[in-house]
């Protein structure tokens, strides 16, 4: 394990030896029984609160900066209880509910254009996180199956995806649907998809049960994220978690996640290293 340690050093553990042990099955298994879930913002993206999927949308200079003051506003709102794991899940649930509807009607109101989405990325703050296109690139190579699942925006995943040259055949995105008028915004498609929302979609999301592969490797910036593997038909999974606040949250995480990238703003080393592993054992 000390191979995960070299190429991060901010790499943590809460049990080495399983996560040692795992990652050996997962190397004799191979890549054709090997698949990744991965959550986006924060996740597969840097640590940006102005550069989330919502984020490139309020962010955007082209729009009136009334519409920035009432969507950052709300964003102040909701935000500090998104993150506050000290909270019961109900309260954040139906705050992050509250969140989601309040963005939608401020959309709605602002008429929002589907066209405008690349340009609104191109003066963003959203980025991948260093790494995360050779991951995809690596994933593509080998045919194994990559899900992104989102509490973010799909029209802006697939946009990001695509400007990177990472948006592949093998790549299923689950994230909130959009719904378009003549290139106006017309409201969400239901379930939407929030943090603590996400075992609930999977439940009625049939990828679940098309894709089977005994190991799986979970990427999440949040504990509810874990929720997003409870559907997948596997045998063992190794979870990594991006852990923005070590100092209060890391014993929590170190108790969730297999691995923890704790502090800064790290890049996907850690979960290439792995998948470069499980690639180069057959």
């Amino acid at each position: 394990m000390a191979t995960l340690v070299s190429v991060d050093s901010r790499a943590q553990f809460g049990d080495i030896d399983k996560v040692t042990e795992t990652l050996k099955r997962f190397k004799d298994g191979g890549p054709k029984n090997f698949q990744i879930i991965a959550d986006f913002d924060m996740t597969m993206t840097t640590y940006e609160i102005t550069g989330t999927c919502f984020g490139v949308i309020r962010n955007y200079p082209g729009f009136p900066r009334e519409f920035f003051e009432k969507t950052n506003a709300i964003k102040n709102e909701h935000y500090p209880i998104h993150i506050d794991l000290s909270l019961p899940e109900e309260v954040r649930r139906e705050s992050d509910h509250r969140w989601f509807t309040r963005m939608l009607d401020t959309y709605e109101e602002q008429g929002i254009s589907k066209s405008l989405i690349p340009e609104m990325l191109e003066k963003s703050t959203c980025r991948l996180r260093p790494g995360v296109a050779e991951f995809l690139a690596l994933a593509r190579d080998h045919s194994v199956p990559v899900l992104v699942f989102s509490g973010g925006i799909r029209d802006v995943i697939v946009k990001l995806l695509e400007r990177e040259g990472c948006m592949y055949d093998n790549i299923t995105i689950i994230a909130n649907n959009f719904k378009w008028e003549n290139d106006v915004f017309a409201g969400a498609e239901e379930p939407y998809i929030t943090a603590c929302t996400k075992l609930e979609v999977a439940k009625q999301n049939k990828y679940f049960g098309e894709v089977v592969r005994d190991n799986v490797l979970l990427l999440g910036d949040m504990i509810s994220d874990l929720a997003m593997g409870a559907c997948a038909q596997y045998k063992e999974m190794i979870s990594v978690g991006f852990c923005r606040d070590p100092e209060k949250d890391g014993d929590r995480y170190k108790e969730s996640f297999s691995v923890v990238m704790a502090g800064g703003n790290p890049g996907f080393e850690v979960p290439a290293k792995i998948l470069k592993d499980i690639v180069e054992s057959t």
